[in-house]
């Protein structure tokens, strides 16, 4: 009986190492260059992970211009709604979020550089994404909002910066293998940038498979096409 339980986990073990790391093909989605550049950011406290993005690559009546029409930047993160709505230091609160899947919420926040504060941030990584990259990056975030028979989004709470933020109901569900760098990887693939969304629980592997992926600032970008050599 011993044999084939060990055989079992070990075949169970091998498919989920599989599942998670094998490489998968990278996103057909065109690169950024000098003239086709629109600057992401990731922003980390080291186990969660924030993006934002320009207002201006979301349509003009688009939901989240029309609740933050001044905003010149969108801070968003994802996440299970019960332990989002708390301080974070909850384990068990944390543990439960996680079997069976939860509920989950999109957390935004408009002019992303002063609201990621509330993050207390030690990392902001500048992706350059092409505009394709950014519309597929809305489409992604479109794909995952909530809203109501008149088109406007369903808000569940304040959020977490002061007059500034909204707690918005999403589609999809929170668990082990959807967690919320997950889900921010996979808002990453849809942008165009090569990551590995399976294995991206923490934000911190996360943000090395962004460097390792080449992605860089637009400012870099446009500086290396001044210095390259004319024909």
């Amino acid at each position: 009986m011993r044999r084939p339980l060990l055989l079992g986990f070990a075949a169970a073990a091998a498919a989920l190492l599989t599942y998670l790391y094998v490489p998968l093909p990278a996103p057909d989605v065109a690169p950024a260059s000098a003239g086709d550049c629109v600057e992401l950011h990731l922003y980390s406290n080291g186990y969660h992970s924030d993006i934002a993005a320009p207002a201006s690559i979301f349509p003009a009546d688009h939901a989240l211009r029309r609740l933050y029409p001044e905003a010149e930047s969108f801070l968003i993160g994802w996440g299970d709604q019960r332990f989002y709505y708390s301080d974070g230091t909850d384990v068990l609160l944390g543990l439960d979020a996680l079997i069976p899947p939860s509920p989950s919420v999109l957390h935004v926040a408009y002019n992303a550089a002063s609201s990621s504060v509330y993050l207390g941030p030690n990392d902001d990584t500048a992706i350059a994404v092409s505009r394709e990259g950014a519309a597929r990056f809305v489409a992604y975030v479109d794909r995952a909002l909530v809203l109501d028979e008149a088109g406007a989004l369903e808000r569940t709470s304040d959020g977490k910066v002061v007059g500034r933020s909204s707690f918005l109901r999403t589609r999809g569900s929170f668990h082990l293998f959807n967690v919320c760098n997950q889900w921010m990887a996979r808002a990453l693939r849809a942008a165009g940038v090569n990551v590995n969304a399976r294995a991206a629980w923490l934000a911190g592997p996360l943000i090395r498979q962004v460097r390792e992926d080449g992605q860089t600032s637009c400012t870099t970008l446009n500086s290396a096409s001044r210095t390259q050599p004319r024909p």
